[in-house]
């Protein structure tokens, strides 16, 4: 596990790759409560019917049935004939259809034909087919627990191959990874902007440190800090007119905070510790690893400046934090002997969980709706919900790290 004073420079896992790697999303552990659940094939497509109950799946909090138990074939929720659904033990299904570009579905309750919601979509080609069929998985979520969904999502990860580096943004079921950047250098800490159009990370291209942002949709790339030493591990603001980041350009690692467009810098911590690893919560407050205490813990400081206040206690080793974006809970690796794991702390009683015990776990990072956590292992990259109960697998590849799931995107 690299120390604090190497958290700038990773030692990635080099591995022989022919292409990207397409990662896959298993679930390890479902719920105990999950919620049993019909997708209905859809009229005139397969496939969006399949990601649907995909993305139900996996989120570990829906148990959808297999096809061949569906009791008879429906487009619409007026279709059922409820007695045929009785033995299934299933309240909930969708159904739909695909006809050109237009993709209705409706939700309802098969055991009294309630109508919950009804929509309709229109597409120009097989990648915005997909995305609807996330926002259709995000939708049935939302309305059956109450809570957003994140299907329609991406995530951004760094991926090597021998001394090659490859920033990837892929869909957060793992489908479609595309490389935003190939380098000869190393690349660290991708970070998304708050409107998911922009990826802030750190890159030693040109053999030196600096932070740069990267338009996703024109590959406009600009960068908006290359002063002497480190610049590294950037965090956006909630407004996204700034990005919190260390510097070391007067000698020792401090944080520090940049607006985007004029480059103004504000500095935020002075202390002889070693200040890094910034992350920007809703609650005006920078959260940061420092070993100002002697050993690595998490302290926070408004991000107008000010004194710094120590977060975390239990451990005894706490970095790489992540605020949720509720701004309710921080999520960190966390050391408790000679074991890495991740951990989640209530920000308001100061209670934390561990999560994981995998023994190098690191870079953890929230969902748009805070319901999980992604973060890269010994293994690959894993996920787990923020109560614990529902695991995933999402990559058995260890040269993929520095994982970053994006807000919801526009």
């Amino acid at each position: 596990m690299r120390g604090l004073k190497t958290v700038f420079f990773l030692s990635l896992i080099s591995l022989n790759l022919n292409a990207l790697a397409q990662i896959k999303v298993d679930i390890t552990r479902p719920a105990d409560n999950a919620i049993p659940f019909a997708v209905a094939p859809f009229a005139g497509s397969f496939e969006t019917a399949t990601i649907i109950a995909a993305d139900l799946n996996r989120s570990g909090r829906f148990k959808v049935i297999s096809p061949m138990q569906i009791p008879q074939q429906i487009n619409s929720i007026n279709q059922i004939t409820p007695a045929l659904w009785q033995s299934l033990n299933v309240t909930y299904a969708v159904a739909g259809s695909v006809s050109g570009n237009n993709i209705s579905f409706e939700l309802g309750n098969v055991l009294n034909k309630q109508l919950l919601d009804k929509r309709s979509f229109n597409t120009n080609n097989a990648q915005q087919t997909r995305r609807v069929a996330h926002q259709i998985a995000d939708i049935i979520f939302e309305k059956i627990t109450g809570i957003a969904g994140a299907f329609d999502s991406r995530v951004a990860y760094v991926e090597t191959s021998g001394r090659n580096y490859a920033l990837v943004v892929a869909d957060a079921d793992g489908f479609s990874p595309r490389a935003i950047l190939n380098s000869k250098e190393p690349i660290f800490s991708p970070a998304w902007s708050p409107n998911g159009s922009q990826l802030a990370y750190s890159t030693l291209e040109g053999k030196r440190s600096s932070l740069v942002v990267q338009d996703l949709y024109s590959g406009n790339r600009r960068v908006i800090s290359a002063a002497p030493g480190i610049n590294s591990a950037p965090s956006w603001s909630p407004d996204g007119n700034s990005i919190a980041l260390t510097l070391s350009k007067d000698g020792n690692p401090e944080i520090y905070i940049i607006a985007v467009n004029s480059g103004a810098l504000t500095r935020l911590t002075n202390h002889p510790g070693i200040d890094t690893e910034p992350s920007w919560g809703r609650d005006g407050y920078i959260y940061f690893t420092s070993d100002r205490g002697g050993q690595p813990q998490i302290y926070r400081v408004s991000s107008n400046g000010g004194a710094t206040e120590l977060i975390t206690s239990s451990g005894n080793y706490n970095a790489q934090a992540a605020v949720s974006p509720d701004g309710k809970y921080l999520v960190n690796m966390q050391r408790v002997g000679s074991n890495f794991g991740i951990a989640i702390t209530n920000l308001a009683t100061r209670t934390t969980q561990r999560l994981s015990n995998g023994g190098q776990d690191e870079s953890p990072s929230f969902s748009g709706n805070g319901q999980m956590i992604i973060y890269a292992s010994k293994h690959g990259l894993e996920a787990i919900s923020t109560d614990g109960k529902v695991r995933q697998t999402i990559s058995n590849s260890a040269n993929i790290r520095d994982p970053a799931w994006s807000p919801k995107l526009p």
